[in-house]
């Protein structure tokens, strides 16, 4: 939830009806943060969130001692992001390779902002993407990915074509030491992971796993 005005007044310009909304409940981040970092030390740790929307990741992990570089391509999420005082960079999440951020990062977040349908009809450009992505990271980083992985309509793929992109994107992930889940409804709903997606995955790579979705593992 924002609270101050101006901040208020920036976020009012973003693109998404969500991001949008200021009175947005961070419920979602806190219960992320209780579940799978409640043994994480992340103090002196440099982090990017990729597609922040309102910084309430950035928010929590800085009263944790990290810091967070966010990137989005919306001018209202930078513009707040620097009004809060995060670095943030502009571009689009499917050209990571094509932003200069001058480090790697001890680890990789992002909430429903990534879609292995971007590349639906390029596996190798999925590929290089999750390269790129996975590479941003330093050689002990850990991650908490969980993509929103909604169908494009002019995509026209079969129910065959959705299911072997969403294998083929846990199967990236996998090859980089990364463990694929699939969430129960409840637990998409407890994360904010929840909507009209293919799935509701999550690949993670150095955090404790609840148990309850631990069972969960593709």
């Amino acid at each position: 939830m924002l609270t101050d005005p101006k901040e208020i007044e920036i976020i009012s310009a973003a693109r998404q009806k969500n991001v949008r909304d200021h009175r947005r409940s961070r419920d979602h981040f806190i219960h992320i943060f209780n579940d799978f970092f409640r043994s994480k030390d992340l103090r002196g740790q440099v982090l990017i969130d990729l597609g922040p929307g309102q910084y309430d990741f950035g928010v929590l992990a800085k009263e944790r001692g990290a810091k967070t570089v966010g990137v989005d391509n919306d001018p209202a999420v930078v513009k707040l992001g620097r009004y809060k005082g995060f670095e943030v960079h502009e571009g689009r999440l499917q050209r990571l390779d094509l932003i200069d951020f001058g480090r790697s990062f001890d680890g990789l977040f992002c909430k429903f902002s990534l879609n292995c349908f971007w590349f639906w009809d390029q596996p190798e450009a999925h590929k290089r993407f999750v390269s790129d992505l996975v590479g941003l990271g330093a050689p002990q980083s850990w991650g908490w990915l969980a993509p929103w992985n909604g169908v494009p309509k002019n995509a026209s793929l079969t129910d065959g074509q959705v299911q072997a992109k969403l294998r083929e994107q846990a199967e990236l992930f996998e090859a980089h030491g990364f463990y694929a889940y699939n969430f129960t409804e409840d637990q998409a709903r407890r994360y904010g992971v929840n909507g009209n997606v293919a799935n509701n995955a999550l690949f993670v790579r150095g955090l404790n796993v609840p148990s309850e979705i631990r069972s969960m593992q593709r």
